[in-house]
Parts: structure tokens; sequence; C-alpha cells
């Protein structure tokens, strides 16, 4: 049984700002946790445990989702043990739509959910950093990518199926028409 993700993918200028912003965390404050082990930028749907990848992947194939646009206001923090810095998305009625009609087909096909899939704790947002870096280096990381605390929006034309049992990778690509 392996570890994958359901996530959504995007490739335009909100992607391009993030791999940016991936590379100057690594260069200048060797923050590299997160970026080091994400193929892509994404936002998580459902993450857990599951042998019925190849029967997921063909469900969602054909599960007529169509390319959508989300808007993001910028960067939030979560503060638990490990602060995470995400770009945080708009949870609007399509999106909730969309991700409601993949965990009804899909979620029976995984054997343990991730607790954040549940609808009421589900955040639809895109890692920066995570683990490597603290309160104490949140100014200098602000002020070094700072172009990300702004409002953002992205069409969303990717479903990924990320394997994360060990390294996270990218086993399938579906392209949104």
């Amino acid at each position: 049984m392996k570890k994958y993700a359901i996530a959504f993918g995007f490739k335009g200028k909100t992607y391009n700002k993030i791999n940016k912003a991936w590379n100057i965390l690594e260069k200048k404050n060797n923050v590299k946790f997160f970026s080091s082990r994400a193929p892509a930028p994404h936002i998580n749907i459902i993450t857990g445990n599951t042998k019925n990848i190849e029967k997921i992947f063909i469900i969602l194939k054909n599960i007529k989702i169509k390319k959508f646009k989300l808007n993001s206001p910028g960067l939030g923090v979560l503060a638990n043990n490990e602060l995470n810095l995400y770009i945080r998305w708009e949870q609007n009625a399509k999106l909730i739509k969309i991700v409601n009609k993949i965990n009804k087909r899909v979620s029976h096909l995984f054997s343990k959910i991730g607790k954040y899939t549940n609808s009421s704790l589900w955040i639809p947002m895109t890692t920066i950093a995570y683990k490597d870096f603290g309160y104490n280096n949140l100014r200098s990381i602000y002020n070094k990518i700072n172009f990300l605390f702004k409002k953002h929006s992205e069409v969303i034309n990717l479903i990924y199926l990320i394997d994360y049992t060990n390294k996270e990778i990218i086993t399938h690509k579906i392209n949104l028409k």
C-alpha cells in the first residue's frame, strides 16, 4: 500500500512565481524541506493510502472536469508545531463542487484518508515552505519573496496523482479541457 495525493495543478504566472520563491528561499535562507520534495506547485484534494491508483486514475480521467480559474488573496501561515507558509486559494462554490465530485467518486478506494481531506478541515492551499523555518526568519523570508504576498489568479488545468510514500513523484497527470 502506498501513500498518494490527488492534487490540482497549474502552469501559469503563479506557478513560475512559486518556483522563483522556492529557488530564492533555498539559496538565501536554506529553506528547502518542502520545495526539494514537491514535484510541482499543487493543491492537494485527497491524501491517503491506496493500492488502487490505476483504478483511481481511470475514474478521474472519465470525470468531466473543465479547467477553471481560482483566485488568491495572498499568503497565509499555519502556526502549528511546524510552520507552513502557503498560498491560500478562494474556496468558491465551483471548487467545492469539483472537490466533492472527486471525493464522492474515489474516496472509497483509499484505506486511510488524511485528516485534512475532510471537507470541514480542507483548505485549498499551495505550500511554499514547511518545517525548516520559524518565526525568527519569517520577516527575512517575507522580504525576499514579497512578490507572493499579493493577489493571484491561476487556471487550474491539471489533476496530478502524486506518490508521496517516500519522495513525492507525479505518477499520473490528467489535462483538464
